[in-house]
């Protein structure tokens, strides 16, 4: 048996966006893989795929939560029921912590600045796609846009993280420098 780390490392999470027509592949190490339906790109419109890399986005963060989430119960030996209890009965400073992850605004822009991905707290997500651009790029260029602006999104979250766990637990983060950011 690997350990947890390792188990994390290897995770492999799939969604699909509500039309069906675009997957997405998160592995543990966060890298995103984008596959559309043959030929399904150049039927959308830039609105109507900002909706459904929206939903696409929601679908596949809940399951990387939700496997995690078992990851997590499993190395810890729990039946789930000992996992919920365990859960609802941790620390104050947690569950205010875990509340204000739910707050957390954070921005990714792509490299070619194509494509925006917002998020609040990981459970609204907006996408932003630049007039036009489904028209000049192809649908490899695209996902590399793709890609990009959801590794951008997952760096600001991380820098956000670090400054909320400062402030609600004692990492050794001097408050002058969480001030600064």
């Amino acid at each position: 048996m690997s350990d947890i780390g390792q188990q994390f490392r290897m995770m492999l999470v799939t969604g699909t966006s509500p039309d069906g027509n675009v997957r997405a592949t998160v592995t543990g190490e966060r890298i995103l893989r984008i596959e559309f339906r043959p030929h399904s790109l150049e039927w959308y419109d830039e609105a109507d795929l900002e909706r459904q890399l929206a939903g696409l986005a929601v679908n596949t963060w809940v399951a990387w939560t939700r496997e995690r989430r078992e990851i997590s119960r499993l190395a810890s030996g729990l039946t789930r029921a000992e996992a919920e209890e365990a859960r609802r009965s941790r620390d104050r400073r947690a569950f205010v912590y875990e509340e204000a992850l739910t707050t957390i605004e954070c921005v990714g822009v792509s490299s070619g600045q194509a494509v925006t991905i917002r998020t609040t707290g990981m459970t609204q997500w907006h996408v932003d796609i630049t007039d036009r651009v489904l028209r000049r790029l192809d649908v490899h260029r695209f996902t590399e846009e793709l890609r990009s602006a959801f590794q951008s999104l997952l760096r600001d979250r991380d820098s956000k993280i670090a400054l909320l766990k400062a402030e609600h637990f004692d990492i050794g983060l001097p408050s002058g420098w969480r001030r600064l950011a």
